[in-house]
């Protein structure tokens, strides 16, 4: 008897999702997808309890499902992490140009990041005046924690 009344829930609660899922595209361009999925799911869970198979939806692609998920968590991580470096060393860079601006200096700056996305070297090329370039070595060293030492000058 209970298994019947488990039956019966489950056949109530996914008609009862199919037509939430409807409703809510209804005037959605996927509305014909969505009816032939909730279509599909209605008879999955009709068939499941007739065939004598309850995991046949859920646990046979549950670990494929969760490989996918690692792998698309890892590649949207990744991204995250790439775009986050490239927004940094683009400021940094952009921080030492304007600095080098109000100097009257002609240069191009090129910003290392080490792992943890923090400034770790600088390559400045082009001309700047002796005095500016001390000028610049020492604030690059004291405002973005570059040390002189990883600073490396050109022209």
């Amino acid at each position: 008897m209970d298994s019947l009344r488990e039956y019966v829930i489950s056949i109530v609660a996914a008609a009862m999702l199919s037509g939430v899922l409807i409703r809510l595209t209804q005037n959605s361009g996927a509305k014909e997808i969505i009816r032939m999925l909730c279509g599909i799911f209605m008879t999955i869970v009709l068939v499941q309890p007739i065939v004598g198979r309850k995991d046949i939806l859920w646990e046979s692609i549950l670990p494929e499902v969760n490989q996918q998920a690692e792998v698309i968590s890892a590649e949207g991580t990744a991204a995250a992490d790439n775009i986050r470096r490239e927004f940094i060393k683009q400021r940094v860079e952009t921080y030492i140009l304007s600095r080098a601006e109000t100097m009257e200096a002609d240069i191009q700056a090129s910003v290392t990041l080490d792992a943890d996305c923090v400034p770790a070297g600088v390559t400045i090329t082009g001309s700047i005046s002796p005095l500016n370039r001390s000028k610049l070595t020492q604030i690059i060293a004291s405002e973005l924690g570059i040390p002189k030492e990883q600073q490396e000058w050109i022209g």
